[in-house]
C-alpha cells in the first residue's frame, strides 16, 4: 500500500513536471522596452525612498 502511493506521488510529479514544460509559452524576446522597464524598475520609487525615511525616523523614537 505505501509503495504504490509514493510511486503514485513520484509518477504524478513527473507527469505534472512534463505537461508544465509542453504546455508553458515559449520565451519572449526582449526588446528594447522591457530592457527600459527594467531600468526603471531598479531606481528606487517615491513611495520606496519614503517608506525608507519613516522607517529611520521609527526607529530613531525606538532607540530614544
Amino acid at each position: 500500500m505505501r509503495l504504490s502511493f509514493w510511486r503514485g506521488v513520484i509518477a504524478g510529479s513527473l507527469l505534472g513536471a512534463l505537461i508544465g514544460m509542453l504546455l508553458s509559452p515559449p520565451p519572449r524576446k526582449q526588446d528594447e522596452r522591457n530592457i527600459f522597464r527594467l531600468v526603471r524598475m531598479s531606481r528606487p520609487s517615491r513611495a520606496r525612498r519614503f517608506l525608507r525615511g519613516v522607517s529611520s525616523r521609527v526607529s530613531e523614537y525606538i532607540l530614544r
